[in-house]
């Protein structure tokens, strides 16, 4: 019977090692990794056993892994001396045999093993990578270190991004400072690469290391400047992040200081400039631009400047309430100036639609509005699409004035003579918003509806809203009182009447019941708080749409706006891409999904802005 038993097991393991052997190595290599996956390390052995010497290198981690797994510590100090003996240079085997002994307790003979995979490394980058590599997944960060170091010594290659992986780890910021710094100094072209990964940092860290990072990366990159004058990348790395940090006025004084070092005739000064206007800090802009200007008319950005000034002084009374009257006429002289000396330039005409602005919004002298645009529309030289523009906005500055009829018959020109192009859209809109202002609100739908379809997403989505409102409003209250109410705020608000405009506003909750505006009315009021600079009532506005109304029309708009508040009005770059990314997962259909990935993506750190 003991024979029997005896035969029967060894046919067994004559059958099970005859299966294997049939098995191809794909089929081998898939059943291992099934083994590996779900831990049975005692299964995955023999055919471990067996890959191994086909492909000892690619098997080894794999076979150590399961000998340690299943204890067999002798079986995997054999295998180590053996793999050594196949590559004798490869150092991180001697990690392995460290952590082997680590696992027995044997911290002596672990240690010595640690420090033979340091001392014995050879001049060989990929081996060291691969040595560090290993004390890393031992957590052996100090040890990585010093590989990477002795490996610089030994080979030249510096390992900056990997040693500053270790220094974020052990919180050493200092050392990680100065390690990007060290990088930047030997290629200057790592600049964006270094710029991401210290914003990434001043942005990102769960622990909040921003309280930490900043000053010691202001100081290092001072003293940097100081020892080093002339590799002006350290000045533009600073400015880089003073500006990320807000501090405008600081990079201003670092940009000027940059600007006297350099040889480039003004150039990363009047890119500052730009980035300032645009980020809508006026005051410094207009230092800025007013240094440009100072290089004199022969300075290849002078023409640029004094434009991109004149704008930004413009700008700069736009996101201004109650603006001094000598201001304002400041401004207004030296933009006519400015035209006068430069009629038959086209790049005049972005300050034209200002002067306008000066007259109509800010001076109630719309004759010289009216007189500016017609004396450019009577030009013969003027081309039609710049004449089609100056027609609507006349047709602004006439519904500033109440003269809705006046301005509907230029929008029916413009659309009549570029029927099938943007302007027409434009033109178009315009008449539906007309119609509209006038309570005509049927024929004001039926003008948008027909826009729905325009080329221009800008249009075609502020039609669908209207055609929306309009739709909706008749709906709820078909009288279309509250919608009148609702269509004279629009109104006032257009012509900066601001407190009449909250006055009508208010008053539709109090004179009617059932109406659907109460998300338009929030939105609307939004705008206003926002032209007052009231930026937490604006504020409140916006997350009221979204606390009660999130599915709605404005809803997209309401966190794109939000977002915009907090980037540039109250300094919350965290709350701004909340806002940002909000907008791209929850309204991916939104046609600011672009601009807010861009945006996005700029306070991440991913691009300079």
């Amino acid at each position: 019977m003991k024979n029997i038993w005896l035969l029967f097991v060894v046919s067994l393991i004559s059958v099970r090692g005859s299966f294997w052997a049939q098995m191809n190595y794909q089929q081998k290599y898939q059943l291992i990794q099934s083994y590996l996956l779900q831990r049975e390390y005692e299964k995955a052995l023999p055919i471990l056993q067996e890959v191994y010497e086909v492909a000892p290198d690619y098997w080894f981690e794999s076979y150590f892994q399961a000998l340690v797994s299943t204890k067999r510590y002798s079986d995997a100090e054999k295998l180590i001396v053996k793999q050594l003996k196949r590559f004798s240079n490869r150092t991180d085997y001697y990690v392995y045999w460290g952590y082997l002994y680590a696992l027995q307790e044997d911290t002596k003979k672990a240690d010595q093993y640690y420090e033979k995979a340091i001392r014995k490394l050879p001049k060989d980058v990929n081996v060291i990578t691969l040595t560090a590599k290993q004390f890393l997944k031992y957590q052996r960060l100090e040890d990585a270190l010093k590989v990477y170091e002795k490996g610089r010594e030994l080979t030249g290659y510096p390992f900056y991004y990997e040693r500053a992986e270790i220094y974020q780890q052990t919180r050493d910021f200092k050392s990680l400072i100065n390690l990007y710094l060290d990088v930047l100094y030997s290629n200057p072209g790592e600049i964006y690469n270094v710029q991401n990964q210290l914003q990434s940092l001043l942005t990102f860290n769960p622990e909040d290391t921003t309280q930490i990072l900043q000053p010691v990366l202001k100081q290092e990159l001072i003293k940097r400047i100081q020892k080093y004058p002339d590799h002006s990348v350290y000045s533009e790395l600073l400015i880089y992040i003073l500006t990320q940090q807000g501090e405008y006025e600081q990079a201003f004084i670092q940009a000027r200081a940059y600007d006297k070092r350099s040889n480039d005739e003004g150039l990363k000064l009047f890119q500052f400039c730009q980035l300032c206007a645009k980020n809508q800090q006026f005051a410094v802009a207009e230092k800025c631009f007013d240094e440009i200007l100072k290089k004199g008319k022969s300075n290849p950005f002078y023409e640029s400047a004094r434009l991109e000034y004149l704008q930004n002084k413009y700008q700069n009374i736009v996101h201004q309430i109650n603006v001094p009257k000598d201001q304002v006429n400041s401004i207004k002289n030296q933009l006519y100036q400015y035209i006068q000396e430069n009629t038959h330039s086209s790049l005049i005409y972005p300050l034209v639609f200002d002067l306008v602005d000066i007259y109509s919004k800010y001076l109630n002298e719309y004759n010289k509005a009216d007189s500016v645009l017609n004396s450019f529309i009577n030009q013969s030289s003027v081309k039609p699409e710049i004449k089609a523009s100056m027609k609507l906005k006349l047709a602004d500055v006439y519904v500033l004035q109440n003269k809705l009829w006046e301005a509907m018959l230029l929008c029916m020109q413009v659309e009549k003579d570029f029927k099938y192009e943007a302007l027409g859209q434009e033109a178009q809109f315009k008449r539906a918003l007309i119609s509209f202002y006038s309570g005509e609100f049927k024929l004001a739908k039926s003008q948008a509806d027909i826009l729905k379809g325009a080329t221009s997403k800008f249009i075609s989505n502020d039609a669908m809203d209207l055609s929306m409102l309009i739709s909706n409003a008749l709906f709820a209250d078909s009288t279309g009182l509250s919608l009148k109410y609702y269509a004279k705020a629009d109104l006032l608000l257009f012509q900066n009447k601001y407190e009449d405009a909250l006055v009508v506003l208010d008053s539709i909750n109090l004179l009617f019941t059932n109406h659907s505006l109460e998300d338009d009315i929030f939105f609307k009021k939004a705008k206003i708080f926002e032209q007052k600079k009231d930026w937490k009532q604006a504020e409140q506005m916006y997350l009221n749409i979204l606390n009660f109304y999130p599915q709605e029309m404005y809803a997209d708009d309401a966190v794109f706006e939000l977002a915009k508040l907090y980037q540039y009005q109250l300094n919350d770059k965290q709350k701004a891409m909340e806002y940002y990314l909000k907008l791209i997962t929850d309204y991916p259909g939104s046609i600011y999904v672009p601009e807010a990935r861009k945006m996005y993506r700029i306070l991440r750190g991913d691009e300079s802005n």
